[in-house]
């Protein structure tokens, strides 16, 4: 056998990507103090400081900027604070994650590990919908604003105030990811040009962007590791997968974990996107389960009611058995969380393929994933969206 020399494996590792520090959820989430060392796709040499590419690049504004409007858009041309750059070896896990720099460091990887998750199941690299204009993103690490938002060439990020106390967006990879969302589904439909009366674009684009944040989690091991740890297997527990964009550790922007039909929701996009999150979170926990059933790690009436409609009893009962079968079969539990992860992201990204940005409904979105879905997980989400009243049952 020929051992490889040091250049060799030199050029190996560089193949691998670029290191890089995210929190899978908030530092002040308890649990989650610490980020996760990652491996971006992008090779080091591709990465100068800041850091930036041939896709994105990241600026930090020496003093307030104003959030940008549609009479103002990228480059931003003020002051800025020195960019950040590489370690001694080219990448980016070399500094403190307190640190002011780490902001625009941390977005800045969010944002390729979504791109990555979500190219992958698309199954073809995203080209920006305003690539014609603007050939890179602008990743604004911090605003003195307590919103974010994604735009024609941009995604800044401001800070929530909670008690007086302010947390960077920067922060917070299900932020980072919902704004990301939005970009993508316009890379892949288009931008919406003559919607017609009736048009449910933009609550889809709400309901698809909280879809690619909670799927987007799930791509980190340490945070699945820690989610199954802490419900024992049992994902009807309220936990961090079914809360998007916590503000503190008692507080969210959306639940993923909801009951809301159509005939109960009002016009606001938000609230009309509940619905179709909602059986998308169902979904995946019901196919959960399905596997689990099918390890024996679960009780297999499961499979057959409706988790809804679970009494007090029947969960006591279903969640006794699954946390037995945890404490022997953790892996198992691993395993199916990640299959039903990518049965229904691979359904969503390759649903945006039929959709049409002028006349997209719900229902057709809600068809489209449907189409595109395989084995049980499509049978799983026509039952869901048409509880939600999304679609007609059959």
């Amino acid at each position: 056998m020929r051992l490889l020399g040091d250049d060799a494996l030199e050029s190996a590792n560089a193949r691998l990507g670029t290191r890089f520090w995210i929190f899978p959820q908030p530092p002040f989430i308890p649990g989650y103090e610490q980020p996760d060392r990652v491996w971006l796709s992008i090779p080091r040499d591709e990465i100068g400081e800041g850091p930036s590419d041939p896709t994105m690049y990241v600026v930090d504004p020496l003093l307030d900027k104003h959030p940008y409007a549609s009479n103002q858009l990228p480059p931003f041309d003020g002051a800025r604070r020195p960019p950040p750059s590489p370690g001694p070896d080219r990448h980016f896990d070399n500094m403190r994650p307190d640190s002011r720099a780490f902001l625009g460091v941390h977005a800045y990887a969010c944002v390729h590990f979504v791109l990555d998750i979500w190219q992958s199941y698309l199954g073809h690299p995203i080209r920006w919908f305003f690539s014609q204009t603007f050939p890179r993103l602008e990743i604004v690490a911090f605003v003195n604003w307590d919103n974010a938002q994604a735009g024609y060439g941009f995604l800044e990020l401001g800070c929530s105030d909670i008690g007086g106390i302010r947390r960077p967006y920067a922060l917070n990879f299900d932020a980072i990811a919902h704004e990301v969302g939005h970009l993508i589904l316009l890379s892949e439909t288009g931008i919406p040009t003559a919607p017609t009366q009736g048009d449910d674009f933009f609550p889809f684009s709400e309901a698809f962007s909280d879809a690619v944040s909670l799927i987007s989690f799930l791509h980190f091991d340490s945070a699945i590791d820690r989610l199954l740890r802490r419900t024992r297997g049992n994902l009807l527990l309220y936990n961090e997968l079914n809360r998007f964009a916590e503000t503190s550790p008692e507080t969210q922007i959306r639940l993923a974990t909801n009951f809301r039909r159509v005939s109960e929701t009002t016009q606001n996009v938000h609230d009309r996107a509940l619905p179709f999150v909602g059986a998308i979170f169902d979904t995946i926990v019901e196919l959960y389960h399905r596997e689990l059933v099918a390890r024996d790690c679960a009780d297999i009436r499961l499979v057959d009611i409706d988790i809804r409609d679970l009494a007090q009893d029947d969960f006591d009962r279903f969640r006794q058995m699954t946390e037995d079968a945890f404490q022997i079969k953790p892996m198992i539990f691993r395993l199916a969380l990640t299959a039903a992860r990518d049965a229904v992201g691979q359904a969503i990204a390759v649903a945006l393929w039929s959709l049409d940005p002028n006349t997209l409904r719900l229902d057709q979105a809600a068809y489209a994933v449907i189409a595109a879905a395989q084995g049980p997980a499509a049978g799983l989400l026509e039952s869901n969206f048409a509880w939600r009243e999304i679609i007609n049952r059959r």
